[in-house]
């Protein structure tokens, strides 16, 4: 497999950043120069865009009490939200429907690293409830962010990501992009601001008529072609074909991917070949930590990886 990264040489293996792949790398976004370093650790992939408004602007925000979100016990989007709280120096509530005994009693990465930057736990299922109807208001001087970080300013960060993409696709000629979905805003908003590239996505969170239900409920009118892996893979749960494919492409590119997201979405990929024959741009969905957890359950359940020889 022949490619061009943009992309966070931390992810690479050092026989690829040795090698005589081409490398293709940018500066950091210029909305991230008020951000100390140490932060990116917990601010990555789409959740860097989404909260672009805020990290610009983190010197004339209006005071916040509080921060509200919530979603799953190793959402990425609470890990970064923690870091946000605390660049603002105020409280971050989470809330959970529940947790797994075991990682209640110890948890593990994102939810440790999260509590870690000071986080409040809530596991509330009835709360949780009302955050997903929209039926929580939250009180003077509280901002709630609704699941996978989403709020009324992320428009603004994917601009700039927007921007990127074409600055590259200017260079490298390609004119579609995959990223897979959780809520689908992040391909949404792509799709509407670059409406000369084709924005390409599969839904892992949910399913195709979940995706196009969100879309619907979107102002903007130029929305991402929905590519499906049949049979569909449940959220979170375990399969032995993606653990095997994580192996393979570990062996084939030397990037590490997200377990939860990037697996299934590299499946849908593999799956619909002819939709990718020309040049086309993959965006990694960072996540690394979080996917420690679900890395200890596929091997207990399957064993330790193993490589696997292309072509095999």
């Amino acid at each position: 497999m022949d490619f061009i990264l943009r992309i966070e040489s931390r992810l690479l293996s050092p026989a690829i950043l040795s090698g005589n792949r081409i490398l293709k790398t940018m500066p950091a976004p210029a909305f991230c120069q008020a951000v100390p370093a140490e932060y990116f650790e917990a601010i990555e992939g789409n959740k860097l865009y989404k909260l672009a408004y805020y990290l610009e602007n983190l010197s004339s925000l209006p005071p916040a009490k509080r921060i509200w979100s919530y979603g799953s016990a190793q959402s990425n989007a609470m890990l970064a939200l923690s870091a946000l709280a605390q660049l603002m120096g105020t409280e971050f509530h989470y809330v959970l429907p529940y947790i797994a005994d075991e990682l209640k009693t110890q948890p593990k990465g994102n939810l440790a690293l999260a509590l870690d930057r000071g986080m409040q736990l809530h596991i509330d299922s009835k709360l949780y409830r009302r955050m997903t109807q929209q039926a929580f208001v939250p009180g003077d001087d509280e901002w709630i962010f609704a699941e996978g970080a989403n709020h009324a300013h992320a428009a603004h960060g994917f601009g700039y990501l927007g921007n990127e993409i074409a600055e590259v696709g200017n260079t490298l000629e390609f004119r579609q992009v995959f990223l897979p979905s959780g809520t689908g805003t992040s391909a949404c908003h792509l799709a509407a601001l670059m409406p000369e590239i084709a924005v390409t996505t599969t839904p892992v969170y949910g399913d195709t008529p979940y995706l196009q239900q969100v879309f619907s409920t979107l102002p903007q009118q130029n929305h991402p072609a929905i590519l499906t892996h049949e049979p569909h893979y449940r959220f979170g749960s375990l399969y032995r074909e993606l653990w095997e494919l994580q192996a393979e492409l570990a062996t084939e590119t030397g990037i590490s991917f997200d377990l939860l997201y990037d697996l299934p979405a590299w499946a849908c990929i593999l799956q619909h070949r002819e939709h990718f024959k020309q040049p086309w741009l993959y965006l990694h969905q960072g996540g690394m930590k979080g996917s420690a957890t679900m890395r200890e359950r596929y091997v207990r359940m399957f064993g330790a990886e193993r490589p696997v020889k292309v072509g095999a």
